[in-house]
């Protein structure tokens, strides 16, 4: 392997381990939050929370390049101006060497809707904390569009549905 394509594996492995760090809200060094506990009361409009796994598979799809774009699309808020999006975004660590795995341990209710959390591995690098906004939008969960694009902005694939 030459020199350069190591120097852009290491180059997208601190992208991803700092996008999957930093767009999940870890509180491992966090002071006690202050704040008072905001309620979040599942309505008949709010569909039911899927399970930790499900979040799991779904990632899965979402990052298999092999899945078409068509079958991703509406797992994702707001990006149908840009239907080809999805597999920018699952194409961009492979060109690099990388290989993504999401692990959802939990699902629940919290701003702006659903949060999932879990782990995110690049190849055998140790797992990073990671959590994943969903909206409900249609009926559905779908991941949040602020959160898809900072990963796409973090990957460097850029799209007219996530300006910036």
């Amino acid at each position: 392997m030459s020199r350069p394509l190591l120097a852009g594996c290491g180059l997208s492995a601190a992208i991803v381990a700092s996008t999957l760090s930093l767009t999940g809200c870890s509180t491992a060094d966090a002071p006690p939050a202050t704040a008072a506990p905001v309620a979040h009361v599942q309505s008949a409009t709010t569909p039911a929370l899927p399970s930790a796994q499900e979040v799991t598979e779904l990632f899965a799809r979402m990052l298999d390049p092999a899945i078409p774009n068509s079958d991703k699309i509406d797992s994702v808020q707001g990006i149908a101006d840009d239907p080809g999006l999805p597999n920018r975004l699952a194409e961009s660590p492979g060109r690099h060497g990388a290989r993504i795995t999401v692990t959802i341990t939990s699902t629940r209710l919290g701003a702006p809707g659903m949060l999932a959390e879990g782990t995110a591995i690049m190849n055998d690098l140790p797992p990073h904390p990671v959590i994943v906004n969903f909206v409900a939008e249609d009926g559905e969960w779908k991941i949040e569009k602020a959160w898809y694009c900072q990963v796409a902005f973090s990957f460097m694939v850029a799209s007219p549905s996530c300006p910036g």
